[in-house]
């Protein structure tokens, strides 16, 4: 009986737990559809799709991958290519260490300072890991400081490049 008793138990824990992380995966992916007001069921479904795709792919669990996908699209990632850039994004975050969110926010900051049509978010995320690489930084260091210092940099027409090899230079 109380084997019974104990795996019973275990087996409405395990259902409730189920339960919590399918209204939390809900929760986000309605607070990403805020950020597409035009959108309907049709956008969400495929969303979730992605992000499930996404998670399985790259083995980040989903209740990460929502929290990145809403800042991408909140810094301006088009919906039609944001899972090309949260893949840019995650190969920076297991290179550099970091989770996605982090790197999101990186890339981000520097796509946007120097303009999609000026730098991509791979070439922004291969220099920010040479900077890694070169210096005595890590990637979430990095992309944390980088919105103060992109914009800045791209408004007097210093290229990235400069930039990142100038923070490798003054951390090494």
């Amino acid at each position: 009986i109380a084997a019974g008793a104990a795996f019973g138990a275990t087996a409405v824990a395990a259902a409730s737990k189920g339960v919590l992380a399918f209204q939390s995966f809900e929760t986000g992916m309605k607070e990403v559809m805020t950020l597409l007001p035009d959108a309907g069921d049709t956008v969400f479904g495929d969303l979730s799709d992605q992000v499930k795709a996404f998670s399985k792919e790259f083995g980040v669990l989903p209740d990460k991958v929502i929290p990145s996908l809403y800042q991408a699209i909140s810094a301006g990632v088009p919906r039609e290519n944001v899972f090309e850039f949260l893949e840019v994004a995650q190969k920076a975050a297991k290179g550099g260490v970091t989770d996605l969110e982090t790197a999101v926010d990186g890339i981000s900051s520097v796509v946007n300072a120097y303009g999609a049509d000026v730098m991509s978010a791979t070439e922004a995320s291969d220099l920010m890991f040479t900077a890694v690489k070169l210096g005595k930084t890590d990637f979430n260091q990095l992309s944390k400081e980088l919105y103060k210092v992109a914009p800045i940099a791209a408004s007097v027409g210093i290229e990235f490049g400069a930039v990142t090899a100038s923070l490798a230079d003054m951390t090494a």
